[in-house]
């Protein structure tokens, strides 16, 4: 019954089903045949044009099913010329329901169906993976990829899955797994790959597949229209990648005058650094500078301060003997003068004793010469002493703490 369906199928989604091969078909689609655009299962699909392979489009439809173990997704995908033939035909299912019995069940049933015998992969097992098994009927040939285009695989950069296969059904997986992963060559074939864990769940591929169409395309198959409709496009590409390119210089140019700005600014912010820097230094040197010459005149200042303490000393002990010496010889003076007129002095006739008395105590002009002669004598020295000390200056201030009597003012 299922193989039944599968035929009518193809009946209906190509036209030359009835006389082209069915023996390498997925739900009854098979290579080599051409499709029908007119039929309402192409319609099913979304097609455009395929980014991996010059000149094919790619067809694609998702379906959401479910069977007694739980629900699935399957994927359809198929390549075709632009005259309609049939190059690829894929279908993907997940979750897959499966068992290491079922799956080989499963694997003898397509057997029967194509005719001949696989070729059979199986993981190695390891622990947290699924296991998994790939056959192959047909020309088609497994190249196992080395670790350089598994690098570029699990960065997804790689080609599409529908040129790779591997155990779990997902080549980026697979790949930071460090598992197998194979690129199909060779010819016309089929392919059978599953994976399925403990309790049964996995994932499905069927591919039938004719690689060399795939890998080398025949440029006989473009169409007319096709080959015209590319001529048309490229004078339009040639200017959108000369929009591109000229858009790109602008931001260069752009990007190369802000570095330059950057790293004037870089370069100014540094010389006001080197600036500041030294300024400051200078400042410091100038400070310490002027603070060596503050010291160095404080200390003569004091040196002189001294000296002028010394000097001031000695000239009032000089002063204060002069002033005794004079004291002592003025009153000497006075003494022999006042004792010879105590000896010589006679009343004057009709004197009264009172009178007589008031006269002997008058100054004699001796006397009064001598303390004339004293007191300029005392001013001199007092002038004398203040000129060498303290120089002409208008002011005087008080020489010495001691009694008011004593007290010597001198020019400042």
């Amino acid at each position: 019954m299922r193989v039944a369906i599968a035929i009518l199928a193809s009946i209906v989604f190509s036209g030359t089903a009835t006389t082209a091969s069915t023996r390498y078909a997925v739900h009854g689609i098979a290579i080599g045949t051409h499709l029908s655009f007119d039929s309402v299962v192409y319609r099913e699909y979304g097609c455009s044009t395929s980014d991996q392979f010059d000149g094919l489009t790619r067809c694609q439809k998702t379906r959401n099913d479910r069977e007694r173990r739980g629900p699935y997704t399957a994927v359809y995908s198929i390549l075709h010329s632009p005259d309609g033939k049939i190059l690829y035909v894929n279908r993907s299912q997940e979750p897959a329901f499966f068992n290491p019995h079922e799956a080989e069940d499963d694997i003898r049933r397509y057997s029967r169906k194509i005719g001949a015998s696989p070729r059979i992969m199986t993981m190695p097992h390891r622990s947290g993976v699924p296991d998994g098994t790939i056959a192959v009927w047909g020309k088609i040939t497994l190249e196992q990829l080395d670790q350089e285009s598994i690098k570029i695989v699990a960065d997804e950069k790689g080609a599409q899955n529908e040129l790779l296969i591997d155990f779990l059904g997902n080549v980026v997986r697979s790949a930071r797994e460090s598992l197998p992963i194979y690129r199909i060559e060779g010819g016309s074939g089929f392919l059978w790959a599953a994976s399925f864990d403990e309790k049964g769940h996995g994932t499905l591929r069927l591919t039938a597949v004719d690689a060399s169409g795939l890998l080398s395309p025949p440029l006989e198959q473009l169409g007319t229209r096709h080959s015209i409709e590319l001529e048309s496009e490229q004078p339009q590409a040639i200017k959108n990648l000369e929009i591109e390119l000229a858009a790109a210089n602008k931001t260069i140019a752009k990007l190369e005058k802000a570095k330059t700005d950057a790293e004037s600014a870089r370069i100014e912010a540094a010389k006001a650094r080197i600036d500041a820097k030294i300024s400051k230094r200078e400042i410091e040197q100038y400070i310490v500078a002027e603070r060596t010459k503050l010291d160095g005149a404080l200390a003569r200042l004091e040196a002189h301060r001294m000296v002028d303490d010394v000097k001031s000393d000695r000239w009032e002990a000089a002063l204060y003997g002069s002033i005794g010496g004079l004291l002592i010889a003025l009153t000497s003076s006075a003494i022999g003068l006042f004792v010879n007129r105590r000896k010589t002095g006679v009343c004057e006739p009709g004197a009264t004793p009172v009178e007589a008395l008031t006269k002997s105590h008058a100054l004699s002009p001796e006397i009064a010469i001598s303390k004339f002669a004293f007191g300029g004598e005392l001013e001199k020295q007092v002038a004398s002493i203040n000129a060498a000390r303290y120089g002409a200056s208008g002011q005087w201030r008080l020489l010495s703490r001691k009694p008011r009597s004593q007290l010597i003012w001198k020019s400042r």
